[in-house]
């Protein structure tokens, strides 16, 4: 009799429970920290190539910027952010002091990217460093689909390079 009373009362204990758990109707409000805004939602993933400041390779950065903005003008959008220079201590801006941005064509596959004077002539450091400027404008702007070459251009002319150097701007530059 006694294992009776015991089976008895874990079934009604099993039963109790089973109707407690699925006739609680229990609504958890799950609260972000921060609320996501229209911008956050409108954020993208971009990639810069700057120089590491001790070892002088390449380096990638990647940086959160609204998409608003690179839909205007994605050429100019990175050119500049590029020329601004890295947000990270350990990398160094690659485009030389003074350098403006004067003209960016998208002609067919090929970027044509006017710089100023400026860029060739407050070039400094070794010829890694001058080559390092060149790749990190290449992979940069490449990193776009639709681009798949960069021509760089001197205040509208080709040809013009890095007087020393051996680099010659008449060619288009592939990643």
């Amino acid at each position: 009799m006694k294992k009776w009373i015991v089976v008895i009362l874990v079934i009604l204990t099993v039963l109790i429970c089973g109707i407690l758990l699925f006739n609680t109707n229990v609504e958890v409000e799950y609260v972000p920290e921060t609320e996501i805004g229209e911008v956050d939602m409108r954020k993208t993933m971009i990639t810069l190539y700057f120089q590491n400041a001790e070892n002088k390779e390449l380096q990638k950065e990647s940086r959160l910027i609204d998409s608003k903005d690179l839909l205007l003008d994605p050429y100019y959008e990175l050119l500049n952010m590029l020329m601004e220079g890295p947000e990270s201590d350990f990398l160094q801006k690659t485009v030389p002091e003074g350098t403006r941005l004067l003209n960016v064509e998208l002609i067919g596959e090929c970027l044509n990217v006017d710089f100023s004077k400026e860029f060739v002539e407050n070039a400094s450091g070794e010829e890694g460093e001058r080559k390092n400027c060149i790749h990190s404008i290449v992979n940069t702007m490449t990193e776009l689909k639709e681009v798949n070459s960069v021509k760089i251009l001197i205040e509208g002319e080709e040809g013009k390079g890095f007087s020393d150097s051996g680099l010659d701007f008449s060619e288009e530059f592939r990643r």
